[in-house]
């Protein structure tokens, strides 16, 4: 098969959809891969890592984009869509479920669209997982950054200062609310717990409430830093009860394909501390923040509501790239070999690559997204050979 990998355009979005160890592994499965020029500078490869893995540089989108298979990071922007075409395989992040735009146009021109964050194996998420990580892991960072006075925050060291002196004063710790106790939510409080600052860490699921009250890593990490994890059910009480002493918000809820349901409400915003900080990792499929409205971009990524800094760039990871990109193709490659071997008919044989079906000759075929949109769905099984 014959696979473009053009560069990313949004903005301040430096990872790529392939690394030059991944296209040698596709060269050597018998394809052909077509990279823009400069595509993964970015993350660090060069144009001449991508030759020496066997692949051609192309000097332009255009090119890249006419070729079988695509395979991308983040989903296409309104420029990209001149390059859609009745058969392409996108293999790529969509997060259709608050973007009518994109996937009226994917149907229009009858794209075949497989979105990583649908897949599902396992009752794991596969793709979307190492994503979650790293943009879990960054918020706890964002937060502490953005609590600095002259970025509009409190002031507010995370873990505050001490000499280990127990007959001394010392100064205040940060609380970290976390909204979400799954890879994002774990990564923020770890993370946060490792800054030194106190965490509430509010989960749904109470199997998963056991496991967290028990994980020994955040139980070493409140030994070392002599901070407090509380693990408590998530609901609308245990959100106003801790939400008022929070100095930073991180909401990671997220329903698989769907838009993110509301789960933080105008009242409970208005209720936190002045110069705290709400960062919504859900951003991409909607957000779960009520006042959060927009998304922000790395050059411009917060603003002012009640008093509180909102915090909703959508490509978080795309801030470190030279991790992200690794992490991501990791768990990529295997099936994008898959893809470029049987197409979407790989789809019968791996279940994986058939959760990340959305869209097939024009028809959509994630139900998240049909219920999200108010679109027809079109169960994929018909219409694969």
């Amino acid at each position: 098969m014959k696979i473009g990998l053009p560069k990313e355009i949004k903005n301040n979005e430096n990872r790529v959809g392939l690394t030059p160890k991944a296209v040698e592994t596709l060269v050597n499965n018998g394809n052909e891969v077509f990279v823009e020029t400069n595509a993964g500078i970015g993350s660090g490869f060069s144009d001449d890592e991508y030759i020496k893995a066997g692949a051609k540089i192309l000097p332009s989108a255009a090119q890249v984009w006419d070729n079988e298979m695509v395979v991308k990071v983040k989903e296409p922007l309104e420029s990209e869509y001149k390059y859609f075409k009745p058969g392409l395989l996108l293999f790529t992040y969509l997060h259709l479920a608050d973007n009518l735009p994109l996937t009226k146009a994917l149907l229009e021109k009858k794209v075949t669209g497989i979105a990583y964050e649908t897949m599902s194996k396992d009752h794991t998420l596969p793709l979307l997982a190492p994503m979650s990580r790293v943009a879990g892991r960054r918020a706890a960072i964002i937060a502490a950054t953005f609590l600095e006075s002259h970025r509009g925050g409190n002031g507010l060291l995370p873990g505050g200062v001490d000499d280990n002196d127990p007959k001394k004063p010392t100064t205040e710790k940060g609380l970290f609310l976390i909204i979400g106790g799954g890879v994002a939510g774990y990564n923020a409080a770890y993370t946060a717990m490792g800054l030194g600052a106190n965490v509430t860490l509010l989960e749904r699921n109470p199997e998963r409430i056991k496991v967290l009250k028990v994980d020994k890593r955040l139980e070493a990490l409140s030994a070392v830093f002599n901070n407090k994890l509380v693990v408590e059910e998530s609901n609308d009480t245990n959100i106003n009860k801790w939400i008022s002493s929070a100095d930073a918000l991180i909401s990671t809820v997220l329903i698989p394909g769907a838009k993110a349901p509301k789960v933080i409400k105008t009242p409970m915003v208005q209720n936190m501390k002045q110069g705290a900080i709400v960062i919504d990792i859900a951003i991409d499929q909607g957000g779960s923040v009520e006042t959060i409205t927009k998304i922000t971009t790395h050059d411009d990524p917060t603003y002012n509501v009640h008093g509180v800094s909102h915090y909703a760039v959508a490509n978080m990871p795309g801030a470190t790239p030279r991790t992200s990109t690794a992490a991501l193709v990791n768990a990529t490659t295997e099936y994008a070999v898959k893809l470029a071997k049987n197409g979407i008919n790989s789809a019968l044989s791996d279940k994986t690559i058939f959760e990340g079906i959305n869209t097939i000759d024009g028809k959509l075929t994630s139900k998240p997204v049909a219920e999200a949109l108010k679109l027809q769905f079109t169960d994929a099984m018909s219409l694969l050979k």
